[in-house]
């Protein structure tokens, strides 16, 4: 075979060679092309059709911010702004309080799935809704919804109505209004509101709130010495109003100490939206930091401090707790039972008592301490004056009598 035969050859096989590599080179890029297809495919099909719980505190409140928008205009009777929120399929309640947001998202609007509770007198009834917003037209709407639709939405399923885009058209009541956080002192009075409600109405889930070592302590774990306490504390609890508040934060866990015009003291751990735990005085559980800030106090001083804690525990109606701290043979002598120290008591203090400045001094190893009180801040109102007596003991132990 000649020369020009093997060249030409050669060249065939070569031009075989590229054409098949471009074949197969095509042949991949038409396969890449459809499993990127695919994949955006499933992406936005995940990303329109997947429910999930919303945990984002400034999500959550933001949302029910236009939640009570609705109900305060049901509660005006503004039937024109009521109708251009939720048409003519009016919400069935007309109080709402969100607890639980499932969302479901579809890139240029959103569905949210809410359950939450409606007040009516000293109840709670479950409520479910739904609120969509339209992010291309900055509106929302609100329907009725129902708890198997809820429930059916936790588990990621829901109408193919709802995966759909919502076109809300605007009108001069559903503007979305993406509004700040809410602040700290709004979330805590929601749920300071809320531990209130349930502990006049609901005691149970209200002992259920308290912090799992306090509620052993305090009440001895039985839900009926709660139960009591409540009712000796009914009035101030139901008029219990926040007049100052810290908070601070400790990781993923919101802290807030707080006390009323009484100068009851509480402290809420908030460890998600309406997942809290709450204690109802500072002296129960004493912290090995409130240990040794006492252990700091001069003598004079840690009478003082002790007395305030007996004046604080006379105010919640915790006789026994007072009757805890007596001197033994005070105690036999005069309040041998519980019974006779309580009648004692609520014969000799007011409702809640005002505390003045005390007085103190001290003969032997034992403090005086004139304590007035008064009935309320008024002028006019009714007082009280009591001396106890008191001996420091080891730590922060104590023990006191008093004139009878």
């Amino acid at each position: 075979m000649d020369k020009k035969k093997i060249i030409l050859i050669l060249m065939i096989i070569v031009t075989i060679i590229i054409i098949t590599i471009i074949a197969i080179l095509l042949l991949n890029g038409k396969k890449q092309k459809e499993i990127v297809n695919n994949q955006k495919d499933k992406l936005i099909s995940r990303l329109t059709e997947k429910v999930t719980k919303i945990t984002n505190r400034a999500q959550f409140f933001n949302i029910d911010n236009h939640i009570n928008q609705y109900f305060n205009y049901k509660k005006q009777n503004n039937i024109k702004a009521v109708k251009a929120i939720s048409g003519d399929a009016v919400i069935n309640s007309n109080d709402f309080q969100s607890r639980e947001m499932y969302i479901l998202n579809k890139i240029t609007n959103y569905t949210v799935y809410v359950y939450g509770k409606e007040q009516q007198s000293n109840t709670y009834n479950d409520q479910y809704i739904m609120i969509h917003f339209d992010y291309q037209n900055y509106t929302f709407s609100i329907q009725n919804s129902s708890k198997q639709e809820f429930e059916n939405a936790k588990n990621n399923i829901v109408q193919n109505i709802y995966k759909e885009n919502i076109n809300i058209q605007s009108n001069d009541y559903n503007e979305i209004i993406l509004s700040e956080e809410a602040n700290d002192f709004q979330i805590l009075k929601k749920y300071f509101d809320d531990y209130k409600f349930k502990a006049i109405n609901r005691p149970k889930e209200a002992f259920a709130l308290l912090e799992v070592e306090y509620r052993k302590v305090k009440f001895h774990n039985d839900v009926n010495e709660f139960v009591q306490y409540v009712k000796s504390n009914l009035e101030t609890l139901q008029d219990a109003n926040i007049v100052k508040h810290g908070i601070t934060k400790e990781g993923s866990v919101t802290k807030y100490t707080f006390v009323d015009q009484y100068n009851h003291y509480y402290e809420i751990r908030e460890t998600g939206i309406y997942e809290y735990t709450i204690t109802l005085d500072n002296y129960t559980l004493e912290s090995s930091e409130q240990k040794q800030e006492y252990e700091r106090l001069p003598e004079e001083q840690k009478a003082v401090s002790n007395m305030d804690k007996i004046m604080k525990l006379i105010n919640e109606k915790d006789y026994a707790g007072v009757y805890g701290y007596l001197n033994t043979e005070f105690k036999n002598t005069n309040f041998p039972t519980i019974e006779t120290f309580t009648t004692y008591m609520q014969a000799n203090f007011f409702e809640n008592n005002i505390v003045g400045k005390i007085g103190t001094r001290k003969e032997g190893n034992i403090y005086l301490l004139k304590v007035p009180y008064k009935e309320s801040l008024s002028s006019v109102a009714e007082e009280g004056e009591k001396t106890f007596m008191m001996k420091l003991g080891e730590g922060t132990n104590f023990e006191i009598s008093f004139e009878i």
